[in-house]
C-alpha cells in the first residue's frame, strides 16, 4: 500500500475535531469517471499534480455540500495507484448521509470508466490492503456490518440511497462479500460463515458469493446473484472435480469446500 497523508484542513467537517467510536469501516466509490486524486486532494505534495479547476474538497462544503471522507484511493501524476488519508481515522466523516457518519471510517475509490480491469484490480487490492491495516489497527472485524459499502449501508438504514461500491465491482467478477473474504485472508482471520442452501432459481446475494467463489476456480460466470443453469452447470463440475456429491445444490459441503479452498 502506498499510503500518503493530507488532511482536509479547510473542510469544515475536519474544522469541527471531534472524535468517535470506530465500529466499522464503509467503502465508497466516487461516481465519476475521474480516476485522479488531485481531482479530490489538495494542495498539491509533489505528487499529485495541479488541479486547474480548483474543484478540490480542501474548502468548507465541496460543491456547496457537506462532504468529507476519511481516505482517497486513486492515481497520482505519474498513473501510480497511492492511498491518500484526508481525516484522521478517529473523526466522524461526512460520508454516508446517516447515522454511519458517527462510528464508521469511510473511504473513496476513485472511479475510471469502470471497464478498465488493471486499474480496477490495482485500486481494489489498495483498499483491501487499507481495509487490513484499520481492521487491524482498530480491532474491527472483517465481517458484515463491520465492513461494508454505502449500498449496503442503505439496507441497514444508516446511510443514504447509493448504489456505490455494487454498480462496479461485480463488473470484475467481485462483491462486498469478496472484498471481505480478501481483507480476512490478508489478517489472517478465520470466519465462520452462516451460508444458506442455494440451489437452481434461488437469488440474491448468497448466489453472488457462490459464483464468485467459483470464478476463482476459472468458472468465468456472470455475478448476478441469480441461480440459472450456467450457474448449475459450474456447480455441478466443481463438484464432480471435488469428489463432491454431484447435486447441483450448494449446501454445507461445498459450501466448506468453496471456502477451504479458498484460503
Amino acid at each position: 500500500m502506498n499510503l500518503q497523508k493530507l488532511f482536509l484542513t479547510q473542510n469544515e467537517c475536519y474544522k469541527e475535531g471531534t472524535t468517535m467510536t470506530l465500529v466499522g469501516i464503509m467503502v465508497h466509490s466516487t461516481g465519476a469517471s475521474n480516476p485522479n486524486l488531485k481531482r479530490y486532494v489538495n494542495p498539491d505534495d509533489g505528487l499529485l499534480g495541479h488541479n486547474p479547476n480548483n474543484n478540490h474538497w480542501n474548502q468548507p462544503q465541496p460543491d456547496n455540500m457537506k462532504k468529507c471522507v476519511h481516505a482517497f484511493i486513486g492515481k497520482l501524476a505519474n498513473g501510480d495507484i497511492a492511498t491518500y488519508q484526508t481525516l484522521p481515522w478517529d473523526m466522524p466523516g461526512w460520508h454516508a448521509g446517516g447515522s454511519a457518519n458517527n462510528g464508521y471510517i469511510g473511504f473513496e475509490i476513485c472511479e475510471d470508466n469502470l471497464t478498465d480491469k488493471t486499474y480496477f484490480d490495482a485500486v481494489y487490492q489498495e483498499a483491501v490492503e487499507l481495509t487490513t491495516m484499520l481492521c487491524e489497527q482498530y480491532n474491527i472485524k472483517p465481517e458484515y456490518p463491520a465492513v461494508i459499502c454505502h449500498s449496503e449501508g442503505k439496507s441497514l438504514n444508516i446511510a443514504s440511497n447509493h448504489t456505490d461500491v455494487m454498480h462496479w465491482f461485480p463488473k470484475h467478477n467481485k462483491s462486498m462479500d469478496t472484498f471481505r473474504a480478501d481483507v480476512a485472508k490478508a489478517m489472517g482471520y478465520v470466519t465462520v460463515p452462516n451460508y444458506p442452501l442455494l440451489k437452481r432459481g434461488d437469488k440474491g446475494d448468497a448466489v453472488k458469493t457462490m459464483q464468485s467463489k467459483l470464478n476463482d476456480f476459472g468458472y468465468n460466470l456472470t455475478i448476478d446473484g441469480d441461480f440459472g443453469p450456467a450457474t448449475e452447470t459450474a456447480l455441478k463440475d466443481y463438484q464432480q472435480q471435488n469428489g463432491l456429491t454431484v447435486d447441483g445444490i450448494c449446501g454445507p459441503n461445498t459450501w466448506s469446500a468453496l471456502n477451504n479452498q479458498d484460503e
